[in-house]
């Protein structure tokens, strides 16, 4: 198509009046410029696009709307596309030279670059494409992107320009006004002068509609000084719509968003905002069009023309790239409730609350609780678990003790029998005898009462065998913890042992210190001495009559703590089974069932102690064992808990 124009360019140069061999020569050029065209014609356009904005380079809309234009246009393309920029400052600089000097520059700059696209961003510089196609880009589509749907309505666009319109009327300004401001009944104007808005001129054209509700303040083009007195003072019932300053009344150049904090932090009223980049810069908020939208419709159609579809078959649609946007903190400020805002809207630079803040702190934290209140729960049940074992296995091993202790008594029984024959055989005696006196012709009562006082003294002494032998079967489902001296429970042990050591011709020796009180279960203590003078007299039976021989002695080791030794005179303990002898089941007695050291071990474990054996240097073994002293004794050596006989 360029090729064609040009051609047609020079045709018209010839003269009507041509002569016919002139005119020959003419068509000969005419067609031999067309044919090529026709053949780029159906070439592919050049993968390459450029954007010429109509703001400066500082332009924070351009910047959002570039982002999301090139990440579009490489996403959605197959193969790379170059891409070019240029900004024309036409907010600025409106004058025709300003015009002609961009043209220049343009054509200069990009004489040998062919472009498939041309976008243009910004209705000022939609019309100067439009303008300038012919001379720089003829023939190259165009896309437009960031042109208010007032401006689009009233341009005529070749068949070859397309883009999409945003919606961006005034009335939604003043409906975010109304929503700020309720009893809404002013409205200040800052921003340019009419005659210098590039994209909102159709504000102007709206304002009349809303004349008889609302009155319009008109601060528009003022040096900013003078804008910051009149915003401070502005009365009740007013917001201010801020369009976009970027030269006040003084000459200054803004970018827009600077131009609204120059002001904001001053104004008393709530700011009405129209574009996303003034969002976070003192603007309470509004209906606000958003660049990045923008960006992305025109790398679409960009692209779609790329690929080979014509431009003049896309049609110019209209989109809304609005969103109701808020500022939280101006919000704050004026003491607006967010249920006054409209219905979607978006409130940014909300604080984040603790969650939000430290989400993944809190996370680690309830994750590491969650685990630690599972290892609780866990570990409680197994703690119950174990508990619930304990106490069986506890009751178990009671359940064995007590069948050691009747098995103990069992083997003693025969000897207790003789024992206790011994003091009824002597009541027997004394009372026939007493029988015999009191029939005596004069009764002798005086050697009656005597038999009478030896009657007595035997019935105690059975009774003390009887009473000894039941609290050793006593069966008993727990500990039975007591404070006593165990000098006491080593005497009862040597009562109950001596008709059994008379039996097989064993001295037993008893040694009496000053009292030791100890808290223990007092059957339990005794069954672990019973338990150790059985094994040692079981020791002593090879040895020659008269020479077995055992002692019991308990003694303070310490102020905490007391030993009981049980030594004897038999064949001792090899010295590799020393560390075995304590082992459950383990014995070296024919019928022996290797239990009863073994629950000495338990028993005196069980009361905090500990127990071992060795062997005497001049032979025999002796079996030791500790308890903790307990804390009731008196600074005279006594049980402070009970007195001693």
């Amino acid at each position: 198509m360029r090729v064609v124009h040009g051609a047609l360019t020079r045709l018209s140069r010839f003269s009507i009046a041509a002569t016919a061999g002139s005119f020959f020569i003419t068509a000969v050029v005419l067609i031999a410029e067309v044919c090529p065209a026709v053949s780029q014609a159906t070439d592919p356009l050049p993968r390459s696009v450029l954007i010429l904005d109509q703001s400066d380079p500082h332009s924070a809309w351009y910047a959002a709307f570039y982002r999301a234009f090139r990440s579009d246009l490489h996403v959605g393309s197959a193969k790379r596309v170059s891409l070019f920029a240029e900004h024309l400052d036409l907010s600025r600089f409106q004058s025709a030279s300003h015009e002609e000097l961009l043209r220049t520059y343009l054509r200069d700059k990009f004489r040998d670059r062919l472009f498939g696209v041309v976008v243009a961003q910004g209705a000022a510089a939609l019309d100067f494409v439009v303008r300038s196609r012919g001379e720089l880009w003829p023939g190259v589509p165009v896309v437009f992107a960031g042109v208010d749907e007032a401006s689009g309505k009233r341009a005529k666009f070749p068949s070859d320009v397309t883009g999409t319109l945003y919606h961006l009327p005034f009335h939604s300004c003043v409906t975010a006004a109304r929503a700020l401001v309720p009893n809404l009944k002013r409205i200040a104007l800052v921003g340019n002068t009419w005659d210098h808005q590039t994209v909102r001129r159709h504000y102007k054209e709206e304002m009349p509609t809303f004349s008889g509700e609302l009155e319009f303040i008109d601060l528009l083009g003022l040096p900013m000084a003078e804008i910051r007195k009149r915003a401070a003072a502005l009365p009740i019932e007013t917001a201010i719509i801020y369009t976009s300053l970027t030269f006040d009344g003084a000459g200054t150049t803004y970018a827009p968003h600077e131009a609204l904090a120059a002001f904001a932090d001053v104004a008393n009223r709530p700011i009405v905002i129209d574009v996303e980049t003034n969002v976070g810069h003192g603007g309470t908020g509004g209906f606000v069009a958003t660049p990045a939208l923008a960006g992305e419709a025109a790398a679409q159609l960009a692209l779609r023309i790329l690929e080979g579809e014509a431009a003049s078959n896309i049609p110019i649609a209209t989109s809304d790239f609005t969103r109701p946007i808020f500022d939280w903190r101006q919000l704050q400020r004026f003491g607006i409730s967010e249920s006054q805002l409209p219905l979607g809207s978006e409130v940014r630079f909300r604080p984040l609350g603790v969650w939000h803040q430290y989400r993944w702190h809190l996370l680690t934290i309830l994750s590491a609780l969650l685990l630690q209140a599972t290892m609780i729960i866990w570990l409680l049940f197994e703690h119950r678990r174990r508990r619930s074992l304990e106490v069986e296995l506890r009751q178990r091993l009671l359940e064995v003790i007590h069948l050691n202790r009747s098995a103990t008594a069992g083997a003693l029984s025969a000897s207790v029998a003789h024992e206790l024959n011994q003091p009824l055989a002597a009541i027997q005696s004394s009372a026939e005898a007493a029988a015999l006196y009191l029939n005596a012709n004069p009764p002798n009562i005086r050697r009656v009462d005597q038999l009478l006082a030896n009657i007595r003294r035997d019935d105690h002494r059975a009774a003390e065998i009887i009473s000894h032998l039941r609290r050793l079967l006593k069966k008993k489902d727990a500990n039975e913890l007591q404070e006593f001296d165990v000098n006491e429970v080593i005497t009862d042990a040597l009562d109950i042992l001596r008709p059994e050591a008379l039996k097989w011709g064993v001295t037993l020796y008893g040694h009496h210190t000053r009292p030791l009180p100890v808290r223990a279960d007092r059957v339990q203590l005794q069954q672990v001495i019973l338990n150790l003078v059985i094994n040692g007299m079981d020791a002593t039976r090879n040895c020659a009559a008269g020479h077995g021989r055992m002692s019991i002695q308990a003694a303070a080791i310490s102020d905490f703590a007391i030993e009981v030794s049980v030594a004897d005179t038999g064949t001792g303990i090899p010295d590799d089974k020393l560390s075995q002898i304590f082992n459950t089941f383990y014995t070296t007695k024919r019928h022996g069932t290797g239990l009863g050291l073994s629950i000495a071990r338990t028993i005196v474990e069980t009361h905090g102690g500990k127990i071992w054996a060795e062997n005497r240097a001049g032979g025999g073994a002796v079996f030791r064992f500790t308890l903790p002293m307990s804390k009731g004794i008196t600074h005279d050596g006594l049980v402070a808990s009970h007195s001693h006989r």
